[in-house]
């Protein structure tokens, strides 16, 4: 009799585009135990299964999808789910995380992950039940739009409540930071759109009825009523979220001065109070929802258009990003254009962002005369201009005129520009920067210059609550390594691995989280393992990276952020003074060689790991 697979399937289902065939492999629970799920498992898939230098546009490139065991389960917020692959814009390490109901969905198929290799000879999209998956035509369905594209597919398949994620035109056209969208949420960052468009697949849609076991269903229930509990006592969970959504923390960052404005060289000011999530809500909302039921965070929000030249316009969001990328960052202060930028992004399959960091870089070198201010007739490239931004965005898409210079985003930009462009090209290892200024919180220096994907404001660690809120002086440089290695490895673990919501987790203590991971799985979880497991994670990740070349000198920022003060506001003066000093500490705490940045032997073999060592040596 085999191991039992508590909260797993203990499958994967492997896909072969090119011969149009599919198999059943089994999921070692010593990976499982390990990794624990989602972000975890599909890492170590991907650093065993993809060799070294792919191209990441190329047949050999992966596709994993994976869920977590906390999915499925009822755990509030625990409807995640992860893709991995070789990432286009960094070509580095990529994962994409997402809500909503496909999750769900796919895991009840009766499978742990999926992994899709090779090259469709026509546009497909794919039909997964439990045993059995069906390579379908998708020639009709190429160029349409992600919306018109989930429409179809649950028309043609007789089932309205189909789980689907599919790519828009620029995934198909190949745009380097384009996405997956399943009903109206994004597998972002990185371009997986322009991987899977590579590969002819337009769409996966997924149908089961399997579920997964629990191991202990009498402390599991327990435990989720202390978790509902928890989120009711905790401000964030109960009052801020369930307001606002993310955009809550957009008044932290007016009152601080880190909201970047105009690509970075100034702070939002006044300006900023324009796009406080109170006045979204007032004058926007339609209704709280949740991204899956059973959350009672309902931190989603959908929001419409009612006048004005976007009326119309509905989007469930747009989150704090879009709101920082279309907004502030391109000097654009007006709530119905950015409504409308985020609902032409989930419909055109873009990542918003990287396109709004990309337009608004764009318009500062219009601004320095490095490229003409009107690149095209009836586009100028000015702060503030929201027609532009909008008229871009589906140039970007398709890759028309001036849109396909944008469709490389920022570094390469900087490298066809030149004239000094690459100090103010705001990105990290060729991903656009998040919208938190690290001058003015000097942890946030470390998650984008080291993170395991680039750019991005939360992989790596996401410290803003704790620096912002005044647990510990901001402006301080030395003494944050720990903190943004400890919530580093609590996401990795709890959120991304075990599969659950990164807002509900705020909300929940370590041993809370813990007793819900022995109650599932059977493991034997003590809150202590969320840090190590998290830390393996990472290392893991790192030596992916590592492996693709990526070394010490690689972990960096863009000038502006370590030579140009911020102006104005109540963080003004402020720049990262020392960042290889920063490096240093950080790196002793993560266990990566000083000199290189490499993983040590000592902390690979502490964590479990030894056989990635061969390839990082």
């Amino acid at each position: 009799m085999g191991v039992p697979y508590y909260g797993y399937h203990g499958r994967l289902l492997r896909i072969d585009l090119t011969n149009q065939s599919f198999k059943e492999e089994a999921i070692s629970i010593d990976d499982l135990k390990l990794f624990w799920g989602g972000r975890g498992l599909g890492a170590v898939l991907l650093f065993r299964e993809l060799p070294p230098k792919v191209d990441p546009l190329s047949p050999e490139n992966l596709l994993i999808f994976s869920t977590g065991p906390f999915c499925s389960t009822g755990v509030p917020g625990s409807n995640r789910f992860l893709l991995h692959t070789k990432s286009p814009l960094t070509h580095l390490y990529l994962f994409s995380i997402s809500g909503g109901n496909f999750g769900g969905d796919f895991k009840s198929t009766g499978y742990d992950a999926l992994i899709i290799q090779g090259k469709s000879e026509k546009p497909a999209y794919l039909h997964i039940e439990e045993g059995m998956v069906s390579f379908k035509d998708a020639s009709h369905l190429w160029g349409l739009d992600t919306e018109n594209t989930q429409e179809l597919i649950r028309s043609e398949n007789h089932d309205p409540g189909l789980g689907i994620t599919c790519i828009g035109p620029a995934g198909e056209n190949g745009v380097l930071y384009s996405c997956l969208i399943n009903e109206r949420r994004a597998l972002g960052r990185g371009g997986a759109g322009a991987v899977m468009g590579s590969k002819n697949l337009k769409a996966i849609a997924v149908h089961g009825k399997a579920k997964a076991s629990l191991s202990d269903p009498d402390l599991f229930n327990k435990t989720v009523k202390l978790a509902f509990k928890e989120l009711q006592e905790n401000p964030l969970t109960s009052k801020v979220l369930p307001a606002f959504g993310s955009v809550g923390t957009l008044a932290l960052l007016k009152e601080s001065g880190t909201l970047p404005e105009n690509n970075w060289q100034t702070i939002s000011g006044e300006e900023a109070a324009s796009l406080l999530g109170e006045k979204l809500r007032s004058e926007f909302l339609v209704k709280d929802l949740v991204c899956a039921p059973g959350c009672p965070v309902r931190c989603s929000k959908l929001y419409l258009v009612r006048k004005g030249p976007y009326a119309g316009s509905l989007s469930e969001g747009p989150d704090y990003e879009t709101v920082y990328s279309f907004g502030s960052c391109c000097g654009v202060y007006d709530y119905g254009a950015i409504i409308h930028a985020d609902a032409m992004c989930d419909r055109l399959g873009l990542d918003t962002i990287s396109a709004g960091v990309s337009i608004a870089f764009a318009m500062e070198c219009a601004q320095k005369g490095i490229i003409p201010l009107e690149p095209e007739k009836g586009l100028r490239l000015q702060f503030g201009n929201a027609e532009t931004v909008l008229k871009l965005l589906h140039s970007i898409a398709f890759r028309n005129g001036f849109g396909e210079v944008l469709a490389q985003g920022t570094m390469r930009m900087a490298e066809q520009f030149g004239k000094g462009s690459k100090s103010f090209a705001m990105h990290a290892k060729g991903m656009e920067l998040g919208g938190y200024d690290p001058r003015g919180m000097k942890a946030m220096s470390l998650v984008y210059a080291c993170g395991p994907r680039g750019g991005c404001h939360h992989a790596g660690g996401f410290p803003v609550y704790l620096e912002l809120k005044g647990e510990m002086d901001r402006f301080t440089e030395t003494g944050k390594s720990a903190l943004v290695a400890g919530t580093r490895n609590r996401r990795t673990a709890i959120c991304d691995s075990a599969s659950l919501c990164a807002f509900v987790a705020v909300g929940l203590k370590d041993e809370t989280l813990a007793s819900l991971l022995s109650s599932i799985t059977g493991f034997s979880v003590e809150a202590k393992d969320l840090y190590t497991v998290g830390d393996r994670i990472s290392c893991l990740e790192r030596a992916f990276n590592v492996r693709e070349g990526l070394r010490r000198d690689d972990d960096r920022l863009p000038e502006r952020i370590t030579h140009e003060p911020i102006p104005t506001g109540p963080s003004q003066g402020q720049l990262v003074h020392d960042l290889e000093k920063m490096k240093d500490e950080f790196y002793q705490v993560c266990g990566w060689d000083l000199k290189t940045g490499i993983p040590t032997r000592e902390r690979v073999e502490n964590l479990g790991i030894p056989w990635i060592l061969d390839d990082i040596s």
